[in-house]
């Protein structure tokens, strides 16, 4: 059965050997103290990989947070302290005071027996000794490329308890998952391995049913908050058509002070597509203690330009007029869309002569993959539904060459696996942006990411995206 002792001192844990039989994934035996090295120091087996040593004295090295970690993975079996993946028994050759730990066949002998007493690992059968660091500062020593500090390491021993300074002398259980990782090359860590590869698989290619397909892939990702901490009001009209809703989120006991509320609106290809494909976000958001906002908007073909714009601008006033009454500050009002919600979101921000010169000016805006512009020459169902057949008038419609305002801090993101459609419109905004008009807005790339899996990353163990919006958010003051 699985150790389920976690950070818990280890006084007492041998005494009630039944119910501490770990299984093969074992724990580490951490030094309670950090000393020299915040990472802590654990049992070790030197070497590691090809160079592991099963015969040299055991050691006392940095708490290791990447693979392998073999060497450092022990279970308490009986009065026994076994490696767990190597069927060898921590022991010693003579009770003495300066004997060094090893790993030797299990037999069950006196040389092998040990119990935890006030957190200290002692002989079975000389309960005035107990195991050692050497000292309170450890040596550098073999550190793999691109793991930053450098490893330490220090040598253990059996010693007198008495004359030992007790910071030497306390051991813990600790699982590998509680261990920080050190390694340099962290960016693509947040997402897990079986995600990146079927991502991966899928390419730059991105139609209906891989959409359907990578919502399949998130739909049992593990959430990082609970139903329960989220209070939702649905439906709320911004105006007549019964698309132009939106659903409220905030945390059940609100925060006392005012927070920014963020909107979201999904994409579809300006002729499909549902608050239904966003409400993790808003829930996500909610869960941080802000107000999260899942607005919908009317779709061509009832609907036409510019009236997804329009229909964001009318979200947004409406907010600014009631978000308070759901904790919101009306001044730190943040959109953010997807694909077609991101087109709606940028034109509003950056053309406001298309909407109502009294509309509510964003915070911020948030532009995730979006289609800002499109090839004239190969329009597909959705832009003819949208712009109209006039091909004369779409230059003129389409957010990139007809920017007039760049007051709005604005956050653009594009996902690894975009296709050239998105990192073209992307690429060419941009460049207006910085060319033309002298300012930069911030850009990330979402690695590993497709288009859709941007936001559906939103709420789990994944925050390489949600870590950068609620970056931007936090450093964008009120307008």
């Amino acid at each position: 059965m699985r150790k389920s002792h976690g950070v818990v001192p280890l006084a007492g844990l041998l005494a009630a050997a039944s119910t501490i039989h770990a299984n093969a994934d074992g724990a580490m035996l951490r030094a309670v103290q950090s000393l020299d090295e915040p990472r802590g120091y654990c049992l070790d087996i030197a070497g590691a990989g090809p160079t592991l040593d099963l015969d040299a004295p055991l050691q006392a090295h940095t708490c290791k947070g990447e693979s392998p970690i073999d060497d450092q993975l022990f279970e308490a079996d009986a009065q026994a302290i076994r490696a767990s993946e190597h069927d060898r028994c921590v022991a010693v050759e003579a009770l003495e005071p300066g004997q060094p730990l090893r790993l030797r066949a299990c037999d069950g002998s006196r040389l092998q027996r040990w119990r935890f007493e006030g957190g200290q690992l002692r002989p079975g059968s000389r309960s005035e000794l107990c195991v050692a660091l050497a000292a309170a500062r450890g040596e550098p020593w073999g550190t793999p490329r691109l793991v930053s500090p450098a490893y330490r390491r220090q040598t253990l021993a059996l010693a007198d308890c008495g004359a030992t300074v007790a910071a030497l002398t306390e051991f813990r259980w600790l699982e590998p998952a509680e261990v920080p990782r050190s390694r340099a090359d962290t960016a693509r860590d947040g997402m897990p391995f079986d995600l990146a590869v079927s991502l991966a698989a899928f390419g730059h290619e991105f139609d209906g049913a891989i959409a359907q397909q990578t919502a399949a892939l998130y739909a049992p990702q593990p959430r990082v908050y609970e139903p329960e901490e989220i209070a939702v009001t649905k439906d709320l009209a911004y105006g007549p058509h019964e698309r132009q809703r939106v659903d409220i989120y905030t945390r059940a006991r609100r925060p006392a002070e005012p927070v920014p509320a963020i909107v979201v609106f999904h994409g579809g290809g300006l002729i499909g597509g549902s608050r239904a494909a966003t409400t993790n976000v808003a829930e996500y958001f909610a869960s941080l203690g802000y107000v999260g906002v899942n607005g919908g908007y009317r779709l061509a073909p009832d609907a036409k330009w510019p009236d997804g714009a329009r229909d964001v601008a009318a979200a947004v006033t409406y907010l600014r007029d009631h978000v308070a009454e759901y904790g919101g500050d009306p001044r730190r009002i943040f959109v953010a869309g997807i694909s077609t919600g991101a087109l709606h979101a940028a034109t509003y921000v950056f053309r406001p002569e298309l909407v109502p010169a009294d509309a509510a000016r964003a915070a911020g805006a948030i532009l995730i993959s979006g289609p800002y512009t499109f090839d004239f020459a190969a329009a597909g169902r959705g832009e003819l539904a949208y712009f109209g057949e006039d091909r004369s008038l779409w230059p003129s419609m389409v957010v990139n060459g007809n920017v007039s305002r760049t007051d709005v801090p604005v956050l653009m993101t594009t996902a690894e696996w975009d296709n050239a459609r998105y990192t073209k419109a992307y690429a060419g905004l941009f460049h207006e942006l910085v060319t033309e008009h002298g300012v930069t807005p911030r850009y990330f790339q979402s690695l590993g990411h497709n288009h859709s899996s941007q936001l559906l990353s939103l709420g789990t163990r994944d925050q390489s995206v949600s870590s950068v919006i609620v970056d931007f958010v936090e450093r964008t003051g009120a307008r």
